[in-house]
């Protein structure tokens, strides 16, 4: 007989692994099966009469967990019900079942179910940060911060706490605070382009370019993605070098053709430079490729004579 060992779920539930027997596919979160697999070999693990009650509670939670990825909302309330009705004491079954509800906007309800799990277990960093998240989703980002700071502190590897703080701190204007947590992240994870990428954008917003451009320059060695071009070129264009902000415009064009910010933001920099023929080839090119890009939009207007044009800017491609 073959044993393998069921996946926990990082991050999320934090189970504890365990071995059964497998013939087909593995119930598991994360593995080459396909989720489908996985939902059917979790419920022969919850369904063999030679399972433990350990067992087919893993499996409960491990098959809700992939129905909420799949998002299949109704199946995964369904399997974290029942869960907590064998274990009413599972604090992963109520952080599992708020983030399902989360998922449905049931976020008052979602609420309820992170309060009990972290009634159960005070030092569950993911019952925290499911909150946090909920409270995000709610607009409350201060009590988010409150509790991704509490999520951090129990797990203060976690990138992703890290990430989601930052964030928040972003949405309650403590960019000084969400550079610090980039900076954390970069240190615990130096080789993620997208630690150095996020970090330039808050640096873009307090005006530090060269220090953006720096965190640019190092995420494209890391990973000469589009939106890393494109991010470096809205660096270059705001401190006034359209020249080399129209050279990573290009590099990002040729990258994703059909980026459309890039496309927009190259069409700023011919126009600061005064090349209109340009320019308006380019804002065509971005409302051709997003029609509801509305800044593009505007320009052209602009630049076909139709009225008064916006005032300059660049667009970012992400939020820092």
């Amino acid at each position: 007989m073959r044993i393998v060992f069921l996946a926990a779920i990082a991050c999320l539930v934090g189970l504890p692994a365990i071995a059964q027997d497998n013939r087909t596919a593995t119930c598991a979160v994360e593995g080459s099966q396909s989720p489908e697999d996985a939902v059917i070999a979790c419920g022969l693990v919850i369904d063999a009469a030679g399972s433990t009650a350990a067992m087919q509670q893993h499996a409960l939670l491990v098959r809700a967990e992939i129905r909420r990825r799949l998002a299949q909302l109704d199946l995964a309330m369904t399997d974290c019900d029942e869960a907590i009705r064998r274990d009413p004491a599972s604090a992963q079954a109520f952080d599992l079942r708020g983030r399902v509800r989360t998922d449905a906007k049931q976020y008052e309800l979602a609420l309820d179910d992170f309060d009990r799990a972290i009634r159960l277990d005070k030092d569950l960093a993911s019952a925290f940060a499911g909150r946090a998240a909920t409270f995000a989703l709610m607009r409350q980002h201060r009590l988010a911060v409150r509790d991704y700071t509490e999520a951090v502190r129990l797990d203060p590897r976690s990138t992703q706490f890290l990430a989601d703080r930052a964030a928040e701190y972003f949405k309650v204007r403590r960019i000084d605070l969400a550079i610090d947590d980039r900076t954390t992240a970069i240190g615990l994870e130096p080789k993620v382009a997208e630690h150095y990428a996020s970090r330039g954008r808050l640096y873009m917003r307090n005006n530090a370019y060269a220090r953006a451009i720096a965190d640019f320059d190092e995420a494209i060695r890391l990973e000469p993605r589009a939106a890393y071009y494109l991010d470096r070129g809205n660096a270059f264009s705001l401190k006034g070098d359209q020249r080399r902000a129209i050279a990573d415009f290009d590099e990002s064009i040729r990258l994703d053709r059909t980026l459309a910010l890039a496309y927009n933001n190259r069409g700023m920099a011919w126009k600061i430079l005064g090349d209109k023929g340009r320019a308006l080839a380019d804002f065509k090119a971005a409302v051709e490729l997003q029609p509801d890009l509305e800044i593009a939009a505007l320009h052209r207007k602009e630049m076909e004579g139709a009225g008064p044009g916006p005032a300059r800017r660049v667009v970012s491609a992400r939020k820092p």
